[in-house]
């Protein structure tokens, strides 16, 4: 089953990022600055995540 990503709405493979640590917790809140009705249940697709880890300045995950 595919997922489309609440944040861009492109379809990708069921391989959704789970958001676990602190450093996810400053993520999920630059999210909702711009999308106040998503929540962390939702997910996201990786790129997505990574565009918001790159806006606050951390390094994209290995």
């Amino acid at each position: 089953m595919d997922f489309v990503c609440p944040l861009c709405g492109k379809k990708i493979e069921r391989d959704v990022l789970s958001i676990k640590n602190h450093t996810d917790e400053h993520v999920i809140e630059a999210i909702k600055k711009k999308y106040p009705k998503w929540a962390k249940k939702d997910g996201t697709c990786n790129k997505c995540y990574d565009f918001y880890r790159k806006q606050l300045g951390l390094k994209n995950r290995a």
